[in-house]
């Protein structure tokens, strides 16, 4: 795991620790937020676990999606076909997870898969970290 890209794991009770290339905890977070402003301040992104994207029970190719600590999808990356954008990538930050604070529709397009997972788990990680102050949704939905 390079020092750029961070993995972020629930403690339970004690919040999220942010790990680091060898899986040894370098950071214990209150919340998520904290959790983002920590990796985001050292100029780092989370490390979002990447599968296929199935659409209708088969996999879609050139297409990817991110989950994040056990959510469903966070995003997207997607190999771009045809036209003029024929062989860049397109990718998206889509989440209707109420853990995260909804989506601004952040997207751009990368001239390759890597940098497009870059570009998102960048964007996913700055968008998380400025989450604004007040309850999060995930406890406004259960009510806490």
């Amino acid at each position: 795991m390079s020092a750029d890209r961070l993995k972020v794991r629930d403690a339970g009770g004690d919040g999220y620790e942010v790990l680091d290339y060898d899986g040894e905890a370098i950071a214990i977070c209150a919340t998520i937020v904290d959790a983002a402003r920590f990796v985001h301040g050292r100029g780092a992104r989370f490390w979002l676990d990447w599968e296929r994207t199935v659409i209708g029970g088969q996999t879609a190719p050139g297409d990817f999606c991110p989950t994040f600590l056990g959510s469903d999808s966070v995003g997207r990356i997607l190999a771009q076909r045809h036209g003029p954008s024929a062989g860049s990538w397109f990718w998206s930050i889509s989440t209707h997870d109420n853990r995260w604070r909804m989506h601004g529709g952040q997207r751009g397009r990368e001239p390759s898969k890597d940098m497009a997972v870059v570009a998102l788990e960048h964007e996913f990680t700055r968008y998380l970290a400025e989450t604004p102050p007040g309850p999060s949704p995930y406890a406004l939905a259960k009510g806490t």
